[in-house]
């Protein structure tokens, strides 16, 4: 008995619906009517401002603010998970297990994730680097014997079509 009570206790406090995610905007920015960058604006936050996160889709969150509900890209998001009214605390501990616990933590990536903007502003060519990788480089005609003794046969593939101005 004591052990399906703790059982039941566990399921309870670790249940996605047990926590709620809550976030602030990192910048003053739009909100959208969809999760996407074409989408109507429907309302603004200021930095800093807290929000409600009600859905995630991609790289898009659904959320509440104070006085608009609306589509925010996750990295316009400063995301912290906290229990549920009423939820036990305990239940932040499955956030610790997934290493998404506490603000600050984005979920999306875009090529630069690990790196703060400082190191992105200071980070410099490695020369040295480049000259190895230059070393390896082969003629044309070698690759094109590569190929063939690989059994690979060139194929022209058209180049996409221009993208439209202010898409992302």
């Amino acid at each position: 008995m004591r052990l399906t009570l703790l059982a039941a206790f566990l399921l309870v406090s670790f249940s996605p619906a047990a926590l709620a995610d809550a976030a602030s905007a990192r910048n003053d920015d739009q909100l959208r009517a969809e999760p996407s960058p074409a989408a109507a604006n429907v309302g603004r936050v200021a930095a800093n401002a807290r929000l409600d996160v009600l859905e995630r889709k991609g790289f898009w969150a659904k959320v509440k603010s104070a006085n608009a509900t609306g589509w925010l890209k996750l990295s316009s998001l400063n995301l912290e998970t906290r229990p549920a009214e009423g939820a036990s605390s305990l239940s932040t501990l499955s956030g610790l297990a997934s290493g998404r616990t506490g603000s600050g933590n984005v979920v999306s990536a875009a090529g630069t994730r690990g790196l703060s903007a400082g190191e992105l502003r200071a980070a410099r060519p490695d020369y040295a680097a480049l000259a190895e990788v230059k070393k390896l480089a082969v003629a044309p005609a070698q690759a094109d014997v590569y190929a063939a003794a690989g059994g690979l046969t060139p194929r022209s593939v058209a180049y996409l079509p221009a993208s439209k101005a202010g898409g992302s």
